[in-house]
């Protein structure tokens, strides 16, 4: 009878989760524990230790429910120490759960600790039971005894105690209160650090901070774990992970990011966490249940910012801009998102992914440009993200949500953490008169552009428009200029690509970049109604630098423009940037068959342009015209450059002087013409009349630094 007895004595193990009272917190939080965030109350306050002899005892630190397939799992934790000398043989013992009405429960020992009979003197073990009970049955509807066999009893069993629960007792953590658990041993404390949900469409999706601080001496890896979200109704979804094995060295912090979908249609409050340990292949064993509370209602898709808290910190999301841009066959969907960090202390700046959600039906990825020069926010400071997606011309929306995702360390999984969105009638470039800047204000290339004025140079079949910008430095560093994509815009949104001159180098603190902007278009084209659509260049995932190619743009907008800079009959003070050019005494003369032409000049240069395009040549040319019938005869032809090399080439500095003579291809002066002297700008074969004046005599000084007689 007693060897028959002894095969149904249960074997007991080491649990994998108990409670503790120690929390989690940093130093500077640790002192508001007590009266802020209360851990949950330990079932050992609401049961007492049941002694299996004078100094050894059973203690009942952890019990949990938790919906299963059929029913519910109930699982207890229970410590055993050994407080004697000799060796504590736990098939001496009989472990039973029943209701309060009698009927019994089939209590099993968790696979892990299913070996585990006998404690050493001046021990304790953990063992993790559990059974299944109905769906509707409380902890106070149950009872756990604890029973020693003695074969001199009735029944051969001699009871010891019980653990009862009052009807009060929960097991479910509270918001803002943390839990410890016992893994092999080592004491993690854990919480529901953040909680947030999300609308958009017909889902709400929900995101989940977690954190587990490990306050033992050994690693733990808890293997298997799963997590759901169970609503108000009872109904589970699973909240997913970037891995379903995690390892935590002693004395880290770790976070982690769950998130599940919802329909929209289940309201969001009375929701909890739960954890299960699902690596016993004969049962999910429930860890821990976490009531979970959002602050509000489901994000709209219509904020423009949201708040995001997570270990490293607490940030503010708004959405500083959205705007759909035009280039080449199809449009850029770009939006800039400023993070600000809400806290008082520095902390990283997080690596955000997502998409764009128009009309809660159509998902665009975007792409994220790299921040430059950054890599951390200070307490307060903030950074602006640009992050972009292409569509086609032709497609419309109404409109458009951002889902923004914080990618995790390992840049392998996303999980949603906010919202934002806006109208498609919000998403227009913003149209800008000339004379206002334009602001370059990402941090290490913030510079201000302004406008000079716009120019239309003529070819043998095509027009060049263009438009010259200067962009100063706001930086108190050199700095690399920044590269700018730009197109020019009709009134009836005939789009024109512009190529972009301007040199290399540096740009200095106060210093300034030169950039000309210059499409070609059709010789009889109305350039006098385009504008200038202008924005920041982006390969890839990077804003352009050098000599990469932009594939995208952001921070676009439309400025409009002056009008066409007119033709001078003064040769004093022409502003030819980054020169000023004036030429004092001009002389032409007839040396035999050949046309000489000297003339003094002064040239200064603007130092404060650091880069400057140099693709600019000039044209001078004397030509004589018959006041009768207005036909032009061109006596001489002479390029020139500005600091260029040869003869030719202008040299700054003041009273300076230059020669040149070319064969006279009419072989005299015919006095009858009224002869003038014209100065042209040359961009890429394309000409434009900068200056015209009377020429004044053959053979003499003429004084050019007075008004031209007309």
């Amino acid at each position: 009878m007693r060897s028959q007895t002894k095969k149904n004595r249960l074997l007991l193990g080491v649990t994998s989760v108990v409670l503790a009272t120690a929390p989690f917190f940093s130093a500077a939080e640790a002192a508001m524990v007590t009266t802020t965030v209360p851990a949950i109350t330990a079932v050992s306050k609401v049961v007492k230790p049941i002694y299996l002899n004078a100094k050894s005892y059973i203690n009942l630190v952890d019990v949990s429910l938790a919906p299963a397939d059929n029913g519910q799992t109930a699982a207890f934790r229970l410590s055993v120490y050994n407080g004697s000398t000799a060796v504590l043989d736990l098939s001496d013992y009989l472990l039973q759960l029943t209701n309060t009405a009698g009927s019994s429960y089939t209590l099993k020992t968790a696979s892990a600790d299913s070996l585990t009979a006998k404690i050493a003197p001046g021990s304790k073990v953990f063992i993790t039971l559990y059974a299944s009970v109905g769906e509707s049955t409380k902890l106070s509807d149950l009872k756990f005894r604890v029973s020693k066999f003695d074969f001199s009893s009735a029944g051969y069993v001699k009871g010891i105690g019980s653990f009862t629960f009052p009807t009060t007792y929960t097991n479910i953590v509270g918001v803002g209160s943390y839990k410890a658990l016992y893994y092999n041993n080592t004491t993690l404390n854990t919480k529901v650090y953040t909680a947030s949900v999300g609308a958009s469409g017909e889902n709400n999706y929900v995101n989940i901070n977690f954190v587990y601080n490990n306050t033992g001496k050994n690693a733990v890896t808890l293997s298997k774990y799963k997590y759901y979200i169970m609503t108000n109704e009872g109904i589970i979804y699973q909240a997913t992970t970037e891995e379903e094995d995690i390892t935590i060295d002693p004395l880290e912090r770790k976070e982690i990011q769950l998130t599940a979908t919802v329909p929209a249609s289940l309201k969001t409050t009375g929701w909890k966490l739960l954890i299960v340990n699902e690596s016993d292949a004969a049962a999910k064993l429930p860890v821990g249940s976490y009531q979970l509370s959002f602050s509000g209602a489901p994000i709209a898709t219509s904020t423009d910012s949201f708040t995001y808290s997570n270990t490293n910190g607490k940030y503010q999301f708004k959405l500083a801009k959205l705007l759909r841009e035009p280039m080449d066959s199809k449009d850029i969907l770009a939006a800039r998102i400023r993070i600000t960090n809400q806290g008082t202390v520095s902390a990283d700046l997080p690596n955000i992914s997502g998409y764009f959600y128009l009309d809660d039906k159509v998902k665009l990825d975007f792409k994220t440009v790299a921040s430059s020069n950054q890599f951390g926010l200070n307490a307060g400071g903030y950074v602006d993200v640009d992050v972009y997606a292409t569509l086609p011309a032709n497609y419309s929306f109404t409109k458009a949500s951002i889902i923004v995702n914080n990618k995790t360390a390992a840049d392998t999984t996303a999980v949603k953490i906010g919202q934002l969105g806006t109208t498609s009638a919000q998403t227009s470039l913003p149209v800008n008169t000339f004379d206002k800047a334009y602001s370059i204000a990402r941090e290490g290339s913030q510079m201000t552009g302004t406008i000079n004025g716009a120019k239309v140079y003529t070819g043998l079949s095509t027009k060049l428009f263009t438009v010259q910008m200067a962009l100063a430095s706001d930086e108190k560093r050199s700095i690399d200029p920044v590269n700018l994509t730009a197109y020019f815009i009709s009134d009836n949104d005939e789009i024109f690509p512009a190529t972009i001159s301007t040199g290399t180098g540096k740009v200095n603190p106060q210093g300034k970049s030169l950039v000309t902007f210059k499409a070609s278009v059709p010789l009889g084209y109305d350039t006098s109604k385009l504008r200038l659509i202008v924005g920041e260049g982006v390969t890839d995932t990077a804003y352009t630098t050098g000599t990469a190619i932009a594939n995208a743009y952001v921070n676009g907008a439309i400025f409009a423009l002056p009008a066409e800079q007119g033709v001078t009959n003064s040769y004093q003070n022409l502003t030819l940037l980054p020169y000023n050019l004036s030429i004092n005494t001009f002389t032409p003369t007839i040396l035999g068959d050949n046309v000489k032409l000297t003339f003094k000049y002064d040239l200064s240069k603007d130092t404060s342009y650091n880069i400057y395009p140099t693709d600019t040549k000039y044209l001078m040319t004397v030509v004589g015209t018959d006041t009768d019938d207005g036909t032009e005869y061109t006596y001489i032809s002479q390029d020139l450059t500005i600091e260029g090399d040869g003869e030719s080439a202008l040299t700054v500095g003041d009273d300076k002087t230059i020669s040149f003579e070319k064969a006279n291809p009419y072989g005299g002066v015919d006095s009858t013409l009224r002869f003038t002297v014209r100065l042209y700008e040359v961009i890429d074969g394309a000409k434009k009349l900068v200056a015209e004046r009377p020429m004044g005599y053959w053979f003499l000084d003429n004084d050019w630094t007075q008004e031209a007689l007309s």
